[in-house]
């Protein structure tokens, strides 16, 4: 097969005989995933998605209209070729749609411009015009009898369609379910995401000061994630942490659908694209499992991705140069760097593998030309990116990166850098399994192509492990880092092996290999559902409604100007210290000030060049332990050595919230304020105690 020629099964579909069942195809699988939900346990899901139909659709239409139009309108206009499948064309249309937010942050930023929702909106109705444009224009240049008059010029078989488009509403039914009664992200990582999209909103755009919630000067955090999330939103009104979640979700479920377009592009196989969104968004544990860890930013960089190495081997092997797919893959290439700098070096990793093979395959004179295209790409993405590298020596990013590959550093970091066990947690075994019967079916029919992925998997996990090989680099790409997107490469051969079993059934029995295949999808996915439901338990939430309840009090009752100290424990090493509970998060929702900064702090400067080393030093004195030592304590602040320090750094107020981020045989327990302690000592007043969140004051003497 030439380089992106379609397969014959892929041509432009007629109808025949299973015409009636490709048409009943969206109701039926409505049917059995109601029926199959209701008999697995799962009919909660059900009752959910009728009471918030109206949410659903809000959200749905807002990913619709802000991720994949915009996408449509940028592929319409720059891949004229249009020999993309729909699953394709959305699949690459949602990661460019969510490339460009962070992209027009940073140009408005430049030109000293805002953003807002009535630019959200524009820039919405832009696209539509755009896309409708780029249809008109094509429309009436086509032919009348070809097909590339329609939006999508080249048809998959309808059944297919159907199930791949069916999967990705499933995927967000189940996604959105699993946030459903959660009041902010999981995990520690959400509240600093949450923090950079409320200052976005605050800002109407970058900013560089983090007041009024943290004295923080610099931004220099990767921030495509958080964009899109402020692009929500502004187009829907949802308020900020709720926005914070559900576009995260969202982007977790586009994985499904990214999934597919890869496999498709890479194997020529509408079939053995289903099955592999399948295993995405189903079957493996990640990528759901990723909204446990609160990683939005990995999801909407792997969405991304996908498009990067689309457009990029598109734009590479095109018969003849194309400016317009070159100037895609720079466009998103750049997008990329800014939503986030490990996936970005991962990514290049996995080009620099595809160019080898190319190599292998090529003359030297064509070989000669790819490069070049390659240097166009490339420095039409540094140029783009540009402002913003150049804004990250502002912060501390250069410097941590430094000191994570010193060699003294690099040999303490080995461990901490080497990948962890695959499965289950990042593939499950007959994930494994099915991918290496993938790999040498794909190997039977030398077709490289469709083995790529297995090569992509070696490159990032060799990014994470540079030691093994004797090269520089260690603790630069974290080995969960390159565990996480091992998923995307696993699929697409587990989903070439399930084709091919699909294709001995259509052989073997034909008129039942489309209904056997359906039902099995139904049941599996259904059964994914049921999994997901409970992802995220009680002892990874940080604030609960009591706490939310807590906090309105204090924003009406305790003074604008006042600090807290508040329950937190040392991470990394000691080397940084992360709250535990809600009192982390009174910053956002009160306007006070804590004592423990979001984990920025470890990569943004600060007014007070000493604000860490502060920081910490107030934490050791309270817990009576060196950071490095990660056993709990029982913080007694009513010792008068605590007092004294308390006072010393202005705080006169203790917030312990109504729930500890810890879990029974999932996480240490954490450090705690020992507040029996201090309902008994005369240095402290209890001011409020309700569903478990207690408040004090430090008397006054």
């Amino acid at each position: 097969m030439k380089p992106f020629e379609l397969p014959e099964r892929m041509s432009v579909a007629r109808p025949d005989a299973r015409l009636a069942l490709q048409l009943a195809m969206p109701a039926l699988l409505a049917l059995g995933w109601i029926v199959t939900l209701v008999a697995g346990g799962s009919g909660d899901v059900l009752r959910w998605l009728v009471a918030g139909a109206g949410t659903l659709a809000l959200v749905a239409g807002a990913a619709l209209v802000l991720w994949v139009l915009p996408g449509m309108a940028v592929l319409a206009w720059l891949w004229h070729d249009h020999r993309l499948t729909i699953t394709e064309h959305v699949g690459v249309a949602w990661g460019i749609g969510a490339a460009l937010p962070p992209l027009l942050l940073n140009l408005v930023y430049l030109a000293g411009l805002p953003w807002n929702g009535w630019t959200t909106l524009s820039y919405v109705f832009l696209a539509a015009a755009a896309w409708l444009a780029a249809l008109w224009r094509r429309d009436r240049r086509a032919a009348p009898a070809t097909a590339d008059r329609l939006p999508f010029a080249v048809l998959a078989p309808a059944w297919a369609t159907a199930l791949s488009v069916a999967l990705l509403a499933l995927a967000l039914v189940a996604r959105l379910y699993t946030t459903r009664d959660m009041l902010v992200g999981a995990n520690v990582d959400n509240y600093h995401h949450t923090l950079i999209v409320q200052l976005l909103v605050d800002h109407g755009g970058l900013f560089q000061s983090w007041e009024p919630y943290a004295p923080l000067t610099t931004l220099t955090y990767h921030y495509g994630f958080h964009a899109n999330a402020a692009f929500f939103h502004w187009l829907t009104g949802i308020p900020v942490p709720r926005a914070v979640l559900d576009a995260g979700q969202v982007m977790n479920a586009a994985t499904v659908i990214a999934v597919c377009a890869l496999t498709t592009r890479l194997t020529g196989n509408v079939v053995a694209g289903v099955w592999a969104a399948l295993i995405a968004g189903f079957f493996n544990t990640i990528p759901a499992f990723l909204t446990f860890w609160g990683r939005n930013p990995f999801v909407a960089s792997h969405v991304i991705l996908v498009a990067v190495l689309v457009a990029w081997m598109a734009a590479i092997e095109a018969p003849q140069r194309s400016w317009r797919l070159l100037a895609l893959a720079a466009l998103l290439s750049a997008g990329l760097t800014l939503s986030h700098y490990q996936t970005t070096l991962i990514a290049g990793l996995m080009l620099l593998v595809h160019l080898a093979i190319l190599r292998l395959r090529s003359a030297p004179l064509t070989i000669l030309a790819t490069l070049g295209r390659a240097a166009i790409i490339g420095t039409g993405a540094l140029i783009l990116a540009f402002p913003w590298l150049l804004n990250i020596t502002s912060g501390y990013l250069d410097r941590n990166m430094a000191h994570a590959t010193r060699p003294e550093a690099a040999a303490g970091q080995i461990l901490a850098a080497a990948v962890p066990a695959l499965a289950p947690l990042y593939l499950k075994g007959p994930v494994i399994a099915l991918a290496l019967a993938g790999l040498l079916l794909a190997a039977r029919r030398r077709d490289w192509r469709a083995a790529l992925p297995a090569a992509w998997a070696l490159a990032a996990l060799a990014a994470a492990m540079p030691h093994l090989l004797g090269l520089p680099g260690t603790g630069v790409i974290q080995g969960d880092v390159a565990a996480m997107i091992l998923y995307l490469t696993a699929a697409p051969l587990a989903g070439l092996t399930l084709a091919e079993i699909h294709r001995l059934l259509e052989r073997i029995a034909p008129r039942l290999a489309v209904p056997l295949s359906a039902a099995m999808i139904v049941i599996i996915s259904a059964w994914g559902v049921g999994w997901q439901r409970d992802l995220v338990p009680a002892y990874m939430r940080m604030v609960t409604p009591p706490d939310l309840r807590a906090m309105a009090w204090v924003r009406e009752h305790i003074p604008p100007d006042a600090r807290f100290v508040v329950n937190s424990h040392p991470i990394y090493g000691g080397d940084m210290i992360a709250g535990t509970d809600a009192g982390w998060w009174l910053p956002l929702f009160t306007g006070r000030q804590t004592n423990v900064p979001p984990m920025t702090y470890g990569s943004e400067m600060s007014a007070d060049p000493q604000y860490a080393a502060r920081i910490h030093a107030l934490t050791r004195d309270l817990r009576q332990r060196e950071l490095v030592d990660g056993r709990m304590v029982l913080v007694d602040l009513a010792r008068p050595e605590a007092i004294a320090a308390l006072r010393a750094a202005g705080i006169g107020y203790v917030f312990s919230g109504a729930q500890p981020l810890a879990g029974p045989g999932a996480i240490p327990a954490p450090d705690r304020i020992d507040t029996a302690k201090l309902r008994a000592s005369p240095d402290f007043r209890l001011l409020y105690a309700e569903g478990g969140v207690e408040i004090f004051e430090l008397v006054s003497r």
